[in-house]
């Protein structure tokens, strides 16, 4: 039965994918992270630079150069933060935050995506983090919130390190 459901999330993620390399601007606009897990509980917690809470993401019209808004808080007060980074295959840039990360973003719906993000932190060590991301809601559908928590599974992330981010958010909405 795991089979054929991680089939199916693959599936749906690798037909989501598609459309999204057809149109990259779809992913352009407000967006708001909802959960985050990690390898790593520590890149998760409060005062973390990983803990973001997202504001934006534009992609140029030739998906090559992608931009994130994003607040992180330092000692319980939000801090804006934008990041820039370029495609290096369809769908996965190259962006320099805390190191260097390979993001990958995966449509989920039509107001969902999942960001896959591997970073390499300054001293070599390396952290997978997911994130379930939001575009003009405030609350993850339970159909994209199972595809979500099947994404952690699949890459060994323990489900007890996914933390709800929209519990903490109180940061501007820019």
């Amino acid at each position: 039965m795991k089979i054929v459901l991680l089939s199916l999330v693959l599936g749906l993620l690798s037909a989501q994918a598609l459309q999204l390399l057809q149109d990259p601007l779809q992913v352009s606009g407000q967006w708001t992270t909802l959960y985050m897990a990690s390898t790593d509980p520590e890149t998760t917690r409060d005062n973390s630079v990983f803990k973001v809470y997202l504001r934006s993401i534009s992609v140029d019209s030739n998906n090559i150069q992608i931009s994130f808004k994003f607040f992180i808080k330092v000692n319980g007060k939000c801090v804006y933060f934008s990041t820039k980074g370029r495609s290096i295959a369809p769908s996965i840039y190259e962006v320099d935050y805390a190191g260097k990360n390979e993001v990958q973003l995966l449509p989920v719906s039509s107001t969902s995506l999942i960001a896959y993000d591997i970073n390499v932190d300054l001293t070599g060590k390396k952290t997978v983090m997911i994130a379930l991301l939001a575009k003009g809601i405030k609350t993850a559908t339970v159909q994209d919130f199972k595809m979500f928590k099947e994404a952690v599974r699949m890459k060994g992330i323990p489900e007890e390190n996914i933390v709800n981010i929209t519990e903490s958010d109180d940061c501007p909405q820019t």
